[in-house]
């Protein structure tokens, strides 16, 4: 349960930066309709979700540890299931979905995914960001702050889960926050930004090999024991893409030109067959 001390919203800053659901509650318990919500994380959910949307599928985020109930969400509305990272064909692994074929996928994800849910139930509008589309996440919320002097922005690092499922703070998703607040504040250097999200902006600012900081993270050399180095490489293309995942009705849809040049390709692919 989010503390319901009015300090822990960080305002009256407009772009503020906290951990996981918890986090996330006690930024939007004010006038949640109002804020932005960038939900982070880097290893894989919301890299993942932004490579599917780079294909132009719209993406189902699946909040529980229930198989069964993944597959039932899938069939019912005609898409993809991605399954365990180890598993041959679309998985949560983001290499895997490179040439994904599908209109819609759903990704099981419980924490990100319940972040995503939880916080749009308050009427919040949630994307997915990452390293992979820091720049445009960031532009999408400096026109949101400027759309209004009400409006805020909410960074969420998910960070990952310890065996006992207490949180566990995730570098590479506070690397990720600091790159989209370094150029928000670039695009709007008057705005202003809480304590918590200007150690982000710091943070990024230091750091001078994205691949290298985020490979040696506990949950980057997790993956390259485990032969997914591909997903580390893809998570740590900086500025990849231009395209943003916007949660609307239930699943991530794709903002961004790119989209339309993914949707060709396939087109042109099938036609192929």
């Amino acid at each position: 349960m989010a503390n319901t001390s009015p300090a822990f919203d960080q305002r009256p800053a407009r772009v503020r930066t906290d951990w996981g659901i918890s986090g996330a509650l006690a930024l939007t318990a004010t006038d949640a309709r109002s804020s932005l919500v960038v939900v982070v994380d880097v290893l894989s959910f919301s890299t993942t979700v932004t490579v599917a949307c780079e294909q132009g599928a719209g993406v189902y985020p699946f909040p529980y540890h229930d198989p069964a109930g993944a597959a039932r969400l899938a069939r019912t509305m005609r898409a993809a299931l991605a399954g365990p990272r180890w598993e041959d064909g679309i998985s949560i692994s983001p290499a895997s979905l490179q040439d994904l074929d599908a209109e819609r996928l759903v990704i099981p994800s419980p924490s990100a995914a319940q972040i995503c849910h939880t916080i749009a139930n308050r009427g919040a509008l949630i994307v997915a960001g990452s390293l992979r589309n820091a720049k445009a996440v960031a532009g999408l919320a400096a026109a949101h702050l400027d759309a209004s002097e009400k409006h805020d922005v909410v960074l969420v690092p998910v960070g990952e889960r310890w065996p006992d499922d207490t949180l566990r703070p995730a570098l590479e998703d506070y690397l990720a926050v600091g790159a989209i607040a370094a150029r928000l504040t670039s695009m709007l250097p008057k705005v202003s930004v809480s304590p918590e999200t200007a150690a982000t902006v710091t943070l990024w600012k230091g750091t001078q090999d994205t691949m290298d900081s985020v490979g040696g993270t506990a949950s980057g050399r997790e993956l390259l024991d485990s032969g997914f180095a591909d997903d580390v490489t893809i998570a740590t293309e900086v500025d990849a893409t231009d395209v943003v995942p916007v949660l609307m009705d239930g699943a991530f849809v794709p903002l961004g030109h790119r989209v339309a040049a993914a949707r060709s390709r396939r087109n042109v692919t099938a036609g192929a067959r």
